[in-house]
This record gives C-alpha cells, sequence and structure tokens, in this order.
C-alpha cells in the first residue's frame, strides 16, 4: 500500500515536473505571439504615430473638402431655383395682363357685334314694312285704274295708307296724277333701298359676321385654354420649386449637421490618439529602464562566469575517482569555505532565517565530524559539494539583488515580470546537490 502510494506520488512528482519543464517553452511562445500581434496593430515608433496621425489629419481635411464642395454646389443649386422661379412668376404676371386685354378686347368686340346684329335686325324690319306699304300703295294704285276704266272718269281710288288716304275725295285730274307719281317714286325707292340692304344685310353681314365670329371666338377659346393651362403648369412649376428649395434647405441643415458630428468625431478619435501616444511613451521609456537594467546585469556576467567555472570545477570532482576526489575536494572546500563566510554575511540580511540556518549548519558540519573514514571521507565530499552549491547560489542570489536595487533606485518604474533566468538555475541545482 505504501508502495502504491509512492509511485503515484512519484508519478504525481514527475508529472510536475515535466511540466514545469514544458510550461516556459510554452509561456515564451504565448509571450512572442502576444507581441507579435500588438507590434503589427499598434504602431511601434513615435514616427508612425505621427504618420498615422497626419493621415488622419489628411482623410478628414479631404472629407472636409468634399462636403463643402457640395454644398456650395447645392447652394448654386438653391440660387438657381430661386432665379427660376422669380422668372416664372414675371412670366406668369405679363401672362395675366395680355390675357387680361385679350379678354377686354374680345369683350368689346362681342358687343360691336351684338350692336351690328340689332342694326341688322332693325333693318330688316324696316324692309319689311316697307314692303307691305309697296304692296298697299300697289293695290290701291290698281283698283283706282279700274274704277277710272269701268265708269269712264277719273275716279279716284279710296286707298288705305295712313293720313294721305284717309280723306280719298274726288279731285282732278293733276291731283291723281301727283299722287300716282309720288306713289311710284316711293314704291321706286323703296325697291332700290330694298335691293341694297338685302344682300349686304341678310347675306353677306349675318353669315360672314356669324363666322368670323364664330372662329374667332373659337380661337379665343382655344388661346384662353392655353393660357390656364400655363397658368397651372406655372403654379405646379413654383410649387416644385419652392418644395425643391425647401428640400435643399433641409439638405443644407443636415450636412452641417453631418459635418459637425464628423469633427467631434475626428477631435474624440484625436484625443484618443493623444492618450495612446502617451501612453506609449511612458512604455518606451519603462522599456528604457528594463533595458538598463538587463545591460547592468549582462555587465555582471563576468561574475556570473565565473561562478559557473566554479560549479563546473564541482561537478568535475563529483564525477571523478574517489582518490582523486580526497585530494581535489580539500583545495575548493577551503577556498569555498573563505568565500562563504562573507558571502553569507553579506546575503545573511535578504535572505530568509531558515536558509542562514541550514547553510550555517551545513558550514559547521565538516567541524564538528570526526576524522574521516573512507565512507566518511565520502560522505565529507559530498557534504563540502552541497555547502559549495549553497556558497554559490547565495552569491548569485546576492549579486542579482544588487543589481536590481541600484536599477530600481534609478528607474523608478516598477518592473512587469521579475524573473531572473539565472536564479532558477541554481535552485534547481542546489536542491539536486541537496538530495
Amino acid at each position: 500500500m505504501i508502495e502504491a502510494a509512492m509511485y503515484v506520488a512519484l508519478g504525481f512528482c514527475t508529472a510536475g515536473l515535466i511540466c514545469l519543464a514544458i510550461l516556459p517553452a510554452f509561456y515564451r511562445r504565448a509571450a512572442r505571439l502576444t507581441e507579435e500581434a500588438l507590434r503589427a496593430v499598434n504602431p511601434s515608433s513615435y514616427a508612425e504615430v505621427r504618420a498615422a496621425q497626419d493621415q488622419a489629419r489628411a482623410q478628414h481635411a479631404v472629407d472636409l473638402r468634399r462636403v463643402e464642395q457640395s454644398l456650395n454646389a447645392e447652394r448654386e443649386k438653391a440660387a438657381k431655383w430661386h432665379v427660376d422661379a422669380t422668372r416664372l412668376k414675371t412670366e406668369m404676371a405679363a401672362l395675366e395682363k395680355s390675357h387680361e386685354g385679350k379678354i377686354a378686347n374680345l369683350k368689346e368686340e362681342l358687343s360691336a357685334k351684338a350692336a351690328d346684329e340689332k342694326s341688322a335686325d332693325m333693318l330688316s324690319s324696316e324692309v319689311a314694312q316697307l314692303k307691305q306699304k309697296l304692296a298697299e300703295a300697289e293695290k290701291a294704285l290698281a283698283e283706282s285704274w279700274l274704277q277710272k276704266q269701268e265708269t269712264g272718269e277719273d275716279v279716284p281710288a279710296k286707298g288705305t295708307q295712313g293720313e294721305d288716304t284717309s280723306d280719298w275725295l274726288p279731285a282732278t285730274d293733276t291731283m291723281a296724277l301727283a299722287t300716282i307719281t309720288g306713289l311710284e317714286a316711293e314704291v321706286a325707292t323703296l325697291k332700290a333701298r330694298l335691293a341694297r340692304a338685302e344682300p349686304s344685310v341678310a347675306g353677306e353681314l349675318d353669315a360672314e359676321r356669324t363666322e368670323t365670329a364664330r372662329a374667332r371666338l373659337a380661337e379665343l377659346e382655344a388661346q384662353l385654354v392655353d393660357t390656364e393651362a400655363n397658368f397651372i403648369t406655372a403654379q405646379a412649376e413654383v410649387t416644385r420649386l419652392s418644395l425643391q428649395l425647401d428640400a435643399a434647405d433641409i439638405k443644407d441643415s443636415d450636412l452641417q449637421k453631418h459635418l459637425t458630428e464628423q469633427l467631434e468625431a475626428l477631435a474624440t478619435e484625436n484625443a484618443q490618439r493623444l492618450s495612446q501616444l502617451k501612453d506609449k511613451d511612458r512604455t518606451v521609456n519603462r522599456l528604457t529602464g528594463e533595458i538598463k537594467k538587463l545591460r547592468q546585469d549582462l555587465s555582471a556576467t563576468s561574475a556570473l562566469a565565473q561562478v559557473r567555472h566554479d560549479f563546473r570545477q564541482l561537478v568535475a570532482q563529483v564525477s571523478a575517482d574517489p582518490a582523486d576526489k580526497k585530494k581535489a575536494v580539500a583545495k575548493p572546500s577551503s577556498k569555498t569555505a573563505g568565500n562563504s563566510a562573507p558571502v553569507s554575511n553579506t546575503a545573511g540580511d535578504m535572505k530568509p532565517k531558515r536558509r542562514t540556518r541550514r547553510t550555517s549548519a551545513s558550514a559547521e558540519k565538516p567541524n564538528t565530524a570526526p576524522p574521516p573514514t573512507p565512507k566518511a571521507a565520502e560522505s565529507s565530499s559530498t557534504t563540502d559539494i552541497a555547502n559549495a552549491a549553497e556558497a554559490l547560489v547565495s552569491r548569485i542570489v546576492a549579486s542579482t539583488r544588487k543589481n536590481k536595487e541600484p536599477s530600481s533606485d534609478n528607474d523608478q518604474v516598477p518592473p512587469e515580470k521579475t524573473d531572473p533566468p539565472t536564479v532558477k538555475k541554481p535552485k534547481q541545482r542546489r536542491t539536486a546537490g541537496a538530495v
């Protein structure tokens, strides 16, 4: 049961060690990919930031100029529509005046035609009366002549002609002849007047004036219809232009509002870019401090190289023969013991108390141990190796912490990641040496 539990624990520890060994590779890959993605998205230098700002300003200027040109074009269209509307209104007023004059002339012509028709009717009635009088005179004359022939005397016939024939009495022949002559003259005059009036009044005047009046009336009605159609068209055009003008005013206000919104958006974007630029400046300053710290760490690589050399010597001593170990361990142990004292003293203030107690106990063991036997010599050699490894680890920790203190005082910027690679490896080696 205990063996199974130990196997389980050993497997768990092995899996944990494998995970710890693989985890840095995944972490470095993730960090590298994240850094590449950030560099691809964000500008990596101040010049690129300035170029992006200049490009945004240029794009904004181009958009603003395009909007201004469209606004000017719309204003020109609105002015043109105003001019067209004014011109159409003037034309409408002129057409109304001309049409009113034409209508007045037509009314005058119609009144004149009505007067002419009235005079023609009067002439026709007068001609009819004259015809009737002529017929009565001819009848009276014929009766008088017949009566004279029957009696053989000059007996005047009784006439029916108003005042002239009301008192028809027998008279002399001279008086009868005068009457007859007057009647004949009147008949001739009436015939002449009738001959002159009939073709002019009844035929030509009625037909020609009626046809002319009808044609003129039809023409004027057509002109009136055309004028009304033009007037309606002009009113529709004025309404359309007014609506377009209102729409143009609304569109101008919309364009102005859109332009203001674009300006506000660009101002906000500019402020965001400036804040990003400040953040990047702070990041650059922080990275500069980290670079300085790393340079200081690189300047301390000479001491680390000496420590690695000593550690390699210790490993070579461990892997050497037992006879060579006894001779080779004494010399490095005295050297490392002499070096471990000041290092432990310097690192004693910075390391935990448990570690100092462990190092002091491990350092005191060779002094209190009995004279070495072959097995005791081997255990003492391993103890010396462990002490030397502990001393090397303490020297590494002390050197790295000394390098951290001046870099933190100079930069005054807390680093994001404090994982010096030279600290982890000695800890693993220390644990291996201790085991």
